[in-house]
């Protein structure tokens, strides 16, 4: 299954007009079936309405457009959704469509009908439809299923042929010819299966060939496929003809079972028989959870695919899913959807279902929501114009949103087709896979990570006992965390962590802790807007107990960070909180900060659990929070929160200069937060001013300036303040971490990201710091003002660090990729504010040739000692000195260096070793001038031809 999958707007196919009845104007759908070669049945792009009073319309969904329509009286109800065949003409014949209906009048004394249209259409687009119907005995007729059972051509009927079948809920099954004159058998299921008891009740029916049932549902049963196919001919036709009906029954202990029926051909020559051509197969106990078996009676819909064998079924707020191609039937999962009316399967392990807030595809397989579609916004609006005058408008006093009733689903298309209110609607899957992949390989396990939806089972595995304690413990750390008692939160979780608490009047000094308590309480009064009592509960609580300092451990082991797993997911579900975006158009929305214990999120950050996926996963088990399950968590959401909360960067800079994680877009972010805050470039706010006609005088419009005015001072010298106490300095050790961190990523990826999230002027304002510390040859960052020395732009020698170049040019050359020579050619050439661009490029290309001169007179230099290097190699070494001696004496001597271990000079430029004149093959012995001539001469390099010009 492709990683991208979603759902597309709904849109309207059709309009219907309001159907008057006994159903309450709700239409029956069903989609439309086409036999080709006589016997095989296949899904049609059409769709069959039955309103009440009105009749069955046949709408195409490719095209759309109204097919055909057969009126009914206007006291005719519909009991169950119409049943319609469209059977391919040949050179003989025409195509016919034949469409049954289960209809009762109102009339006092009617009983319940089956009615038939059949439609013969002509070359010539004339049709002729005749109308036949059946009257059942009896008053209780409800109806499970309306089929039909192919008929092979022969002897003396010509054309292949169907016959109708009809299963009801009582058991009864009636098997009637095509034009409904003749009923051919009639059976009942309980007295056929001896495990079905007297009190059963069927609630699902479907029907199915008896080659996919082998090759499918019955694939590890032999035994029973044996009873399907005697001969083991894959190639005959009897396969294709005999029809498998798969029953499930309701017993009266609430259990259900599943059980299958073999539906042998009828021969064409014979019209009757008294044999019954039902036989029962086989039945199975449908494993139910004993949670969902002792619920009360609630609606249930099943979807049976009997080529996979696979049954899915929507019980009350509960979507089971069984595997039934093994011996015994296996519940493979169990997933908690609420509000869900109908589903539809989409393949293998993917099933579209609705509900009045939203449409959603889920995986079974992994227990996961692949896309997911709200439904506030999306859903047309119902048009009143199209509908018939005749009818009354309903009430409008609801203003619940209807849920739509799916359909079917057509896989070539990718659509799903469903009904809402009065319109036939179509919603659009995008889902990049071919349909042979689907069923072959299904979905993956990558594509279901960060996406997955909690399992009814799921509380089962915890006691009675550790669940009530959990709650209390929850309900008590909900009160503090209300409140803003941020002591007593920490203290509590940090009696059941095991953690001890450092003394108040001791200040520990560890400098590998970068969170300062008193700091972060006072940044998350100021920055945390709420409630006058929630702040005066805050401020009380932040100068009357602060928190105190945790004794964390440097690593904590894997076997803790999993058992208080449950602790870091709480812990981060009341810490963030999801902003919703307020235009209906970005429905994405933000991360934000609510409540900040110190102590505790550092014990978050240092056990691994600070990743977007582990926040996703907390607030998707938080009922109060409004993330969407397919909503996902940008790179840079967990950085701009943070920012936000404490604009003085205490808790980025602990982040950045921690040993844990962080993505590439968490970094990148915070450079551009680090960048903004530190530049000096004024904004311009000030809007078009415009002529008033005099209606305010010109002393308010005064007042209003120097008010604005004034105020926006006051917020300049606050933050001038900040910034000259510690503001340089927090920002300076938070954005050289940074750098250290993006550079451990690959060069091609730290290009793309500069180039998507950083605008251009950032960009610049990166290049222009990057080339500063190129220029003084480390991080001698000019924010960094701490150091005298360093404030006179004077460093110390020996504060230069040998890997600081490094990072610098390669990340100089990653923001100048990212910015790209079409950004530099706009800058060039436009208004004043661009000179600073212009003297920039200047700049770069001046470095640029000074580090150029300087390979140019490395190579140079090489040249000149090249001679002495050669004679140096070709003296014994009898008659050197030691390089002890030459020590000793203060002198120059060679290192003891291999050839591969000298170092590379650029422009090609290699070091020449020589030849060594004696050589050791079991003993040593001097090499003669012959040999050492040709072992030079294999040496040189291929010849070269340069023109020197003078």
């Amino acid at each position: 299954m492709a990683s991208h999958q979603a759902i597309g707007a709904p849109y309207t196919l059709a309009t219907l007009p309001h159907a008057i009845g006994k159903s309450g104007g709700r239409p029956h759908a069903a989609c439309v079936c086409s036999i080709s070669s006589g016997i095989k049945k296949k899904k049609r792009t059409e769709i069959a309405v039955g309103l009440d009073g009105e009749g069955i319309s046949i709408y195409s969904i490719q095209n759309p457009h109204l097919a055909t329509s057969y009126a009914l009286p206007p006291q005719t109800s519909f009991i169950f959704a119409p049943y319609s065949i469209y059977r391919k003409g040949n050179s003989k014949s025409s195509p016919c469509r034949f469409t049954y209906a289960f209809v009762q009048e109102s009339t006092p004394g009617a009983k319940a009908q089956l009615v038939c249209f059949t439609e013969e259409i002509r070359k010539d687009n004339t049709s002729d439809i005749v109308k036949t119907s059946y009257t059942l005995s009896g008053s209780n007729h409800q109806v499970v299923a309306i089929d039909s059972l192919p008929v092979k051509a022969g002897g003396s009927q010509q054309d292949a042929s169907h016959d109708v079948l009809v299963v009801f809920e009582n058991g009864d099954v009636i098997c009637l010819s095509f034009n409904l004159e003749v009923v051919r058998w009639v059976a009942n299921l309980k007295t056929l299966s001896p495990s079905h008891g007297a009190d059963l009740r069927i609630e699902h029916v479907s029907l199915s060939t008896a080659k996919s049932i082998t090759h499918g549902l019955l694939r590890n049963r032999q035994d029973i496929a044996a009873v399907l196919n005697p001969a083991l001919d894959e190639q005959s036709d009897l396969l294709d003809l005999t029809q498998v009906l798969s029953v499930v029954c309701k017993q009266p202990d609430s259990f259900r079972t599943m059980g299958l029926f073999r539906i042998s051909p009828r021969s064409p020559d014979i019209t009757t028989s008294q044999m019954s051509p039902v036989k029962h197969l086989t039945s199975w106990n449908l494993p139910f959870p004993s949670s969902i078996t002792q619920k009360e009676d609630s609606a249930i819909s099943y979807v049976l695919h009997a080529n996979t064998g696979a049954l899915h079924v929507l019980y009350g707020s509960d979507l089971l899913s069984f595997d039934l191609a093994g011996t015994l039937p296996k519940l493979t999962s169990v997933l908690a959807v609420s509000d869900v009316r109908t589903f539809l399967r989409i393949s293998q392990d993917l099933l579209f279902t609705t509900s009045p807030k939203a449409c959603q595809v889920l995986d079974s397989k992994y227990s996961s929501v692949q896309a997911e579609l709200p439904l506030t916004s999306s859903l047309p609006t119902p048009s009143k114009d199209s509908r018939k005058r005749k009818h009354a408008e309903p009430d409008a006093t609801d203003n619940s949103p209807i849920t739509p009733t799916t359909i079917s689903y057509y896989a070539d298309l990718g659509l799903v087709v469903g009904t809402r209110d009065s319109e036939i609607i179509g919603i659009q899957l995008e889902i990049n896979t071919s349909r042979k992949r689907v069923k072959t390989e299904g979905t993956r396990l990558i594509d279901s990570i960060g996406k997955g939806i909690k399992s009814s089972a799921d509380d089962t595995k915890l006691s009675e006992h550790e669940k009530q304690k959990w709650q209390d413990r929850m309900s008590k750390l909900d009160k503090y965390a209300s409140k803003g008692k941020i002591a007593r939160f920490e203290s509590l979780i940090a009696s059941d962590l095991g953690i001890e608490l450092e003394k108040g009047e001791d200040k520990a000094e560890d400098n590998s802790s970068l969170l300062d308590t008193s700091e972060l309480v006072n940044g998350q009064a100021s920055a945390k807007d709420s409630t006058a009592d929630t702040a005066s509960q805050a401020e009380h609580d932040s100068v009357d107990e602060l928190p105190r300092k945790w004794k964390l451990p440097r690593s904590i082991p894997e076997g803790q960070r999993l058992r208080y797993k449950r602790y870091a997911l709480y812990a981060l579900s009341r810490i963030f909180r999801w902003i919703d975006s307020p235009s209906v158009e970005d429905l994405r929305g933000t991360l934000g900060v609510d409540f900040f214990p110190p102590n505790v999120f550092q014990w978050i950050l240092q056990s691994g659990y600070l990743t977007k996926d582990s926040i996703r996963r907390a607030m998707l088990d938080d009922p109060t929070s409004s993330l969407s399950l397919t909503t996902p968590i940008r790179d840079g959401e967990i950085v701009r929160a943070m920012v936000d909360f404490d604009p003085e960067l205490h808790i980025l800079s602990a982040i950045l200069n921690h040993s844990h994680y962080l993505p590439i877009g968490e970094v990148v972010q915070a450079i551009k937060l680090l960048m903004q805050s530190l530049d000096d470039q004024p904004e311009n706010d000030e809007g078009t001013r415009l002529l008033t006609n005099g209606e305010s005088t010109a002393t308010d419009a005064m007042d209003v300036d120097i008010a604005s005015e004034m105020e926006a001072a006051s917020k300049e010298i606050i933050r001038a303040q900040a910034m000259l106490e510690n503001g340089l300095t927090v920002r300076s050790s938070t954005l050289r971490p940074a750098l250290i961190r993006l550079h451990t990523f690959p060069t091609p990826v730290i290009s793309s990201t500069l180039r998507s999230m950083l605008p251009r002027h950032d960009l610049e304002s990166l290049i222009r710091l990057l080339h500063h510390e190129f220029r003084n040859g480390g991080w001698t960052s000019p924010y960094h003002f701490t150091d005298s020395e360093a404030l006179n732009g004077n460093p110390q020698p020996d504060q230069a660090d040998d890997s600081a170049v490094a990072i610098v040019a390669s990340l100089l050359s990653c923001t100048l990729d990212a910015i790209g020579p079409a950004t530099w050619l706009t800058a060039i050439g436009g208004s004043a504010a661009n000179e600073s661009t212009e003297e920039l490029i200047f700049d770069l290309l001046e470095d640029t040739s000074i580090a150029l001169n300087g390979f140019w007179e490395a190579t140079y230099i090489r040249g000149l000692v090249s001679e002495l290097l050669r004679y140096s190699s070709k003296v014994p070494k009898s008659k050197k000195p030691s390089q002890q001696a030459l020590q000793a004496k203060n002198q120059p001597y060679a290192l003891a260096l291999k050839p591969d271990e000298l170092p590379m000079l650029p422009v090609g430029a290699k070091p020449d070793m020589g030849v060594e004149k004696s050589r050791s093959n079991g003993k040593r012995k001097e090499r003669s001038a012959r040999e050492m001539g040709m072992l030079i001469s294999q040496r040189v390099p291929k010849y070269s031809f340069e023109r020197i010009v003078i």
